[in-house]
């Protein structure tokens, strides 16, 4: 079987899934023009149960809540891509912690449909929630929405969730009345994120704009983060953009998915890109 990695062209999109560890999503270039996905060397790295987590850039799959026994389990083993006409599917066998992974990739009318599964490939039951995270490389501005709803009041009806390491002071994040703005740049890590609906993620640098629209926290489940559906996490090396499905107790052979939609556009302006994000849409 080669080691090489898959190019997949679905519809404007170039995608790179490797074949040697995985599932993940290496690069993504729209209509040909510089992948926004960065790309790190082994050194970028986690202590893990069974070696180092390396992370390479790109997108991938883990599984919330962060746990290093479950979440940081290496994925150092030769992945299936498996294309067809509008799709390309990457999938491993189950990992050091019994979950096997599953990330599908289709066109959807300019649109990547991106689904992202957890099967609990173990005997013994599990509760985990699909965490999709997409690294992206430093000099751009993302956008964490934090959209109002004003059907709710007085109540409160939205969340902006900080990690212990995170300087809520720090240069770098931009409050807007509907958002949260973070620039990719220098500094110590950073993470935010919000819910219960903000609807999408974004990301704009070199006149690329990419988003991923995420579902809403659902009223009758339970998530990790405190219902951080979105989240934006920040370091000198990366910028990622990261969701989160509902926690779900997997018995053996059970599976749970979480669906993300990507898009990617023009725009040389942050005001422009925070008001297809927040305000119009994309």
């Amino acid at each position: 079987m080669t080691t090489e990695p898959v190019r997949v062209e679905l519809g404007e999109y170039t995608l790179e899934a490797p074949t040697s560890y995985g599932p993940r999503i290496l690069d993504l270039s729209w209509q040909g023009r510089p992948s926004l996905f960065a790309r790190l060397d082994d050194s970028v790295a986690l202590d893990g149960p069974d070696g180092p987590y390396r992370f390479r850039g790109g997108h991938r799959l883990w599984a919330a809540p962060e746990v290093a026994d479950v979440t940081y389990v290496s994925d150092d083993i030769a992945c299936q891509v498996e294309v067809g006409e509008g799709v390309v599917s990457v999938s491993a066998p189950a990992d050091g912690a019994g979950l096997q992974k599953t990330v599908t990739i289709r066109e959807d009318d300019g649109r990547l449909v991106v689904e992202h599964s957890l099967l609990n490939g173990g005997d013994t039951a599990r509760r985990v929630a699909p965490w999709a995270i997409t690294q992206l490389r430093t000099g751009g501005v993302a956008f964490c929405p934090l959209p109002p709803n004003p059907t709710q009041a007085p109540q409160a009806d939205r969340s902006m969730v900080l990690w212990p390491y995170t300087d809520p002071t720090d240069p770098r994040l931009e409050w807007r009345p509907a958002a949260l703005l973070v620039r990719a740049g220098p500094g110590p890590q950073i993470k935010v994120g919000s819910g219960p609906a903000p609807g999408r993620l974004g990301y704009m640098a070199d006149g690329q704009l990419f988003v991923k629209e995420i579902p809403p926290a659902r009223d009758d489940a339970d998530y990790a983060d405190r219902g951080a559906v979105a989240q934006v996490y920040c370091n000198d090396a990366f910028l990622e953009l990261e969701s989160l499905g509902p926690l779900v107790d997997l018995e053996p052979g059970e599976e749970t998915v979480h669906r993300e939609t990507w898009h990617v556009s023009t725009c040389e302006d942050p005001e422009e890109a925070l008001a297809r994000i927040v305000e119009e849409g994309t």
